[in-house]
């Protein structure tokens, strides 16, 4: 088998490995064990050994509903989410989503999107890919959610500006998962606010001064991750 351009690189020139040294490979979520058989100019041959004991996902699943951000701020954020053992990453247009990153993504930029998130996958351990969603407005996104499923909370990352907003509710029979929404660098504006009130999100601050769109990304993946495991 030969290794993806990704994990070629990842494993010839971060890790170093050579000729004869082991690793493991996965495909959809299963993992096996392999050797590294041979070290090409551009390519890296395997061989598949058996199937590895499969790592653990979280108990508590987590999805991003992201605003889209320019240039490779998007990206940014699909890795650090991935790292973070988010489940779903769910980029929208918001009221306030930036001009440049409201365009629907080329066929090449999704791609490499999922590119990213299979290269974060590896480096951090995991077996599993978390899905990318299309580029949709916020809107239809919340339509997708549908209803709160027993047991889901949905946080809105509220930044210092904005007013009161409801509190988390108490789930007494546990948190099952968790969905995250994250505005634009612009803020959420009341359209979104009333429309993600309206399908069931409550608000919480994740710091006590305003941060950017990627790092409140990354902000609340990895409070509300450890809280809820």
């Amino acid at each position: 088998m030969e290794l993806p351009e990704a994990a070629r690189i990842h494993a010839t020139r971060v890790v170093r490995l050579g000729v004869g040294d082991g690793l493991r490979v996965f495909d959809h979520g299963a993992e096996f064990e392999a050797t590294i058989a041979a070290i090409e100019k551009h390519r890296v041959l395997v061989d598949i050994g058996p199937e590895a004991p499969a790592r653990p996902e979280r108990a508590t699943p987590l999805r991003l509903v992201m605003s889209a951000l320019k240039g490779d701020l998007t990206e940014l954020v699909i890795q650090k989410a991935t790292e973070l053992g988010v489940a779903r990453i769910s980029p929208v247009v918001f009221e306030r989503t930036d001009t440049v990153a409201r365009q629907d993504p080329s066929p090449a930029r999704v791609e490499r999107w999922h590119r990213v998130a299979a290269g974060a996958a590896e480096q951090s351990g995991r077996a599993v890919v978390p899905r990318i969603d299309a580029v949709t407005p916020i809107r239809e996104a919340l339509d997708s959610l549908g209803a709160t499923l027993e047991g889901e909370i949905r946080v809105v990352a509220a930044e210092p500006a904005l007013g009161p907003l409801p509190p988390l509710p108490e789930r007494p029979g546990g948190v099952r998962s968790v969905v995250v929404a994250v505005g634009p660098a612009g803020g959420f504006g009341p359209q979104d606010l009333d429309a993600l009130m309206a399908a069931g999100f409550a608000g919480e601050r994740f710091a006590l001064h305003t941060l950017r769109a990627e790092t409140a990304c990354v902000a609340a993946l990895a409070i509300l991750g450890d809280r809820y495991r």
